[in-house]
């Protein structure tokens, strides 16, 4: 275990409230939707109470705590990430008692130590796990602290579906993965003192999975930065942008079918559309095949922000799922219309036509895509609506529903709001 110490410096008011924050990846990058949504709640904690995180990390992607992201934390504990047969062998064995293969990637039981030797170091007031698959290390550790489940995407519902897409035997094992995960969300709300969801979706998806749940159930949406504004340049923009991180299938799904179907319908209608893909993960192979369609490709940009203002719109090609899409929020908030499927949209406060533009077809797609290109009016009506839905989505308005959360929790601590 290693322990890093970060920048943070003690406000003038004591917090008597310690928290121990468990993450997947404690990463130098906040380039997935996963981390900045971990990092930006822990923002949000750091507002009442001492909190510390603990996660996973990759060689050579050690974090010093210096980081914008990250500099919020007391302090961190990193675990290196286990490799080759290693990784295999505790993979293959967490799956043959049962659980999930999603879960079982994370080793689990060894994480449960590394989260044991920190409790053993540190009192905590209470233990903030960010996506389900860390929630099944807890589960041989006996613990009287009050812990607090942050769900990221109803996983069984998004497994069931990303597992029949795959290769031949993911899709023998889709049903075996769907059982498992259910059962793994079941035991992460009933292991949890207050659940938290992306959505009010995915907040009624978690509370129908127990007949008679009492677990309270709280919705914190995902948000843009406070940074996030639109251009004071040029209001029309030029070219369509898509963004994320492209090692997560989904993402990769859904671009190779943008290029394939889309593409080639766009440009029959306007030959001149300049397209851009930025983002992490964009391996060579992917890389090559968006190059030989002309498409300008930005590889591990270090902030997607000036990409988002200088398009004139944003499209999310989605066919797989699951929680909310940040880009879309980030999207509007930096003035950019969003042209995106229905389940690329799943789950946000939109309304199709007004706020974005839907179509799930690849002929339906090109052309709400040529209809935004060349109608301003349309644009400016969209970007304006966006605008407006992206006042209330900002993560620095997330401290005060946190500290309500916990101070339901720990009822006999002080919770000073921010």
């Amino acid at each position: 275990m290693m322990e890093t110490a970060g920048s943070y410096k003690a406000p003038a008011i004591i917090k008597t409230v310690r928290i121990l924050q468990l993450m997947k990846w404690l990463s130098p990058a906040e380039d997935t939707g996963g981390k900045i949504r971990s990092f930006r709640i822990g923002k949000a904690l750091s507002s009442f109470a001492l909190v510390d995180a603990a996660g996973f990390v990759f060689p050579c992607e050690e974090p010093n705590g210096k980081e914008d992201h990250l500099s919020h934390y007391n302090r961190l504990y990193t675990l290196p990430v286990p490799r080759g047969a290693r990784s295999v062998l505790q993979a293959m064995t967490s799956f043959a008692g049962g659980l999930s293969l999603r879960t079982a990637r994370f080793s689990p039981g060894e994480f449960g130590q590394f989260v044991e030797r920190i409790l053993r170091e540190t009192s905590y007031d209470a233990i903030h796990v960010e996506e389900l698959p860390l929630m099944a290390s807890l589960s041989s550790l006996s613990l009287d602290i009050p812990v607090i489940f942050s769900s990221h995407n109803v996983e069984s519902k998004l497994s069931l579906s990303l597992f029949r897409r795959r290769n031949p035997l993911l899709k023998l094992l889709s049903d075996i993965e769907f059982g498992r995960t259910v059962q793994e969300e079941r035991n992460a709300v009933l292991r949890a003192r207050s659940c938290i969801a992306v959505s009010e979706r995915d907040r009624h998806s978690l509370s129908r999975l127990l007949k008679e749940n009492v677990t309270p159930m709280h919705v914190l949406p995902n948000c843009a930065h406070d940074r996030f504004q639109p251009s004071s340049g040029e209001m029309h923009g030029k070219g369509i942008l898509t963004v994320g991180s492209f090692g997560w299938y989904p993402n990769r799904d859904g671009l190779v079918w943008f290029m394939d179907k889309v593409v080639p319908l766009l440009r029959k209608q306007i030959p001149s559309v300049e397209i851009r893909v930025a983002g992490s993960e964009i391996h060579p192979p992917l890389r090559r095949k968006l190059e030989r369609q002309g498409i300008d490709v930005h590889v591990d940009v270090p902030d997607i922000l000036p990409f988002l203002q200088e398009a004139r719109l944003l499209f999310v090609p989605l066919r797989i799922g699951g929680g909310t899409r940040i880009k879309i929020v980030e999207a509007w908030a930096a003035g950019l219309p969003v042209v995106s499927t229905s389940i690329g949209a799943e789950g946000l406060p939109c309304r199709p036509g007004v706020d974005v533009l839907i179509a799930d077809d690849a002929a339906g797609f090109a052309a709400q895509m040529g209809r935004l290109l060349k109608d301003d009016g349309l644009y400016g009506k969209l970007r304006s609506e966006g605008l407006k839905k992206s006042r209330d989505l900002r993560w620095s308005g997330m401290s005060s529903p946190l500290a309500q959360i916990y101070k339901n929790v720990l009822k006999d601590r002080e919770i000073v709001h921010p």
